[in-house]
């Protein structure tokens, strides 16, 4: 009995030392291991720090150089409706588009309006047509100019009042020679299409000689200079059917009854509109002084120039 518990005692005791080596062995590992992950960790930081630096050179190579200005082409990539505009009709803006365009993207809504970021006209132009009038002010370029990438495309309803400001010589033509192109009607009723658009006379007006092609508007402002339509013009050469037109009863008194003045055309004799000649100046005195003391009354005796007596 004995024996058998001292037995059982000895077995206790080294089951209990062996687990106690086998703590002792685990807290061993454990105390060992703890160094060789501070390691590894170690190692891993440092791979990433030189990473990340390499990663900095890379982006920074990529910054490493001046900026030049951007170019018509660049510009051209994202804004191609404007490009195209300016290359038809962009006239003499067609420059750099950083000449009038400092600043990109400025735009904010809130915090930048549109108007102003866009370039401003009078920094090269300066204030190009003076200030106007009370009444039509000139301060606003894009009134009248309303695309600047196509300056000279104006549309011409927006600017009735502003006419005179660039077309001074046509303005002082119509006002001192008044018509009724000066009183029934507007700059814009005649150039009603666009800007620089010339019509034709027979929009309005029908031809009043054969001799005239009614499709031909030079052959109108021959006689009639059409901003002072009534101011007419001519040449001696000018054929007297087209001043039939209008003095139908003088021509056809000519041609009922030929003398050698329905040789003559009518501008020979009236060589400037409305000019009645004294007879004298191509007669001479072919009578006394007495006579021809007093020319108005030639036509006693020789009837009207265009119905002399045969």
């Amino acid at each position: 009995m004995k024996s058998a518990r001292k037995g059982a005692i000895v077995v206790y005791a080294v089951a209990i030392a062996m687990l106690l080596l086998v703590a002792v062995g685990c807290q061993s590992q454990k105390r060992g291991a703890a160094p060789m992950l501070g390691e590894a960790e170690a190692v891993s930081a440092k791979e990433i720090k030189e990473a990340n630096k390499e990663e900095t050179k890379k982006v920074s190579k990529l910054y490493d150089f001046e900026p030049e200005p951007l170019t018509v082409a660049q510009c051209a990539q994202c804004h191609i409706t404007v490009f195209e505009d300016i290359k038809k009709q962009g006239g003499k803006h067609q420059l750099d588009c950083v000449r009038c365009h400092t600043q990109f993207h400025m735009f904010n809504p809130k915090k930048r309006p549109y108007e102003t970021v866009i370039p401003k006209c009078e920094t090269c132009h300066g204030v190009f047509h003076g200030k106007g009038t009370k009444t039509v002010r000139l301060t606003n370029c894009a009134s009248c100019h309303a695309d600047p990438h196509a300056p000279l495309i104006i549309p011409s309803a927006e600017i009735e009042n502003a006419c005179s400001s660039c077309h001074k010589k046509e303005a002082k033509q119509i006002k001192k020679h008044a018509s009724k192109h000066t009183t029934e009607v507007a700059c814009v009723d005649c150039h009603a299409d666009k800007h620089g658009f010339i019509p034709e006379c027979n929009a309005c007006h029908e031809s009043h000689s054969p001799d005239i092609d009614p499709n031909d508007s030079t052959s109108c402002m021959v006689c009639h200079p059409v901003h002072m339509p009534t101011k007419i013009v001519y040449g001696v050469e000018t054929s007297s059917t087209i001043c039939a037109g209008c003095h139908g009863e003088a021509y056809d008194l000519l041609q009922k009854n030929r003398t050698k003045h329905t040789e003559l055309t009518c501008a020979k004799c009236h060589d400037v509109h409305k000019k009645i000649p004294d007879c004298g100046d191509c007669h001479g005195i072919p009578h006394s002084k007495t006579m021809m003391h007093d020319t108005s009354k030639c036509g006693d005796c020789h009837g009207t120039a265009h119905n002399l007596p045969s």
